[in-house]
């Protein structure tokens, strides 16, 4: 498998990059996820154990997932994880080395802000980077990384920021939250590097319309069309971690 330390580290670009040098790193990062993994964007129906102890989503779901967030009022990680949550999703390095010591998998948030210094995104991801290495040579790899925006997130911002995680964690699932940044930009981002998606996938979903207008919910062929639409194809993750390509 391809790792990190054959991988020359990007400068981080950022949102006033030129085009050419943004489009130029996604190449990279699209070239990349083609050598590793295929031209695939893999999905999954999950259900979410809330800070109230319920589960939220499809009982079939293939995982069962629990967010850094709900963490405290469910009274820690060891009580998600006695609940039955399988994968931790969250950006705290500590609380993600003690989920995977657990034998939970691990989907780390990358957080990002537009604005930021360029320095300071570098050492965030400098830190990554070196977590997601110790991680793999400790025989329990983190199986995502998810880029998620602290505050509004800001489109070229975003896909800069997608192109420099495609590079700069190549080997590693990028993924895309498309509760967080919209469809239409989490769509976008599948043509900077990522190669998955997160988030809501229900059997149906009324209308977008009134109180449901802003609901990010899709349901799976929503989801399927969605990434066929990025050109890419959709590969579904099964119970098990089964992985099965599905038709437009």
């Amino acid at each position: 498998m391809h790792t990190h330390d054959s991988v020359s580290p990007p400068t981080v670009p950022c949102a006033d990059m030129p085009p050419a040098d943004l489009f130029a790193q996604a190449r990279t990062a699209n070239e990349l996820r083609q050598r590793l993994g295929g031209n695939r964007c893999v999905f999954a129906r999950s259900r979410r154990l809330l800070g109230t102890g319920t589960w939220q989503g499809p009982k079939d779901a293939a995982d069962s997932v629990v967010e850094e967030s709900d963490l405290p009022a469910l009274g820690g990680l060891d009580a998600a994880w006695a609940a039955g949550a399988q994968v931790f999703v969250g950006a705290s390095l500590p609380t993600m080395s003690a989920a995977l010591a657990l034998g939970m998998r691990g989907q780390l948030r990358v957080p990002y802000e537009a604005g930021e210094a360029p320095a300071t995104r570098e050492e965030r991801l400098n830190a990554v980077e070196a977590f997601l290495h110790a991680c793999r040579e400790r025989g329990t790899p983190v199986e995502a990384v998810i880029p998620t925006p602290t505050g509004e997130p800001m489109g070229l911002d975003t896909l800069a920021h997608f192109a420099a995680c495609g590079v700069r964690f190549a080997g590693t699932a990028v993924v895309a939250d498309f509760a967080r940044l919209g469809h239409r930009l989490a769509q976008m981002a599948l043509g900077f590097g990522a190669n998955g998606l997160y988030g809501p996938i229900v059997s149906e979903r009324a209308l977008r319309l009134g109180a449901n207008a802003n609901n990010p919910a899709m349901t799976r062929k929503e989801v399927v069309v969605f990434i066929a639409g990025a050109q890419l194809q959709p590969v579904e993750r099964l119970a098990g971690g089964r992985l099965e390509e599905v038709t437009p």
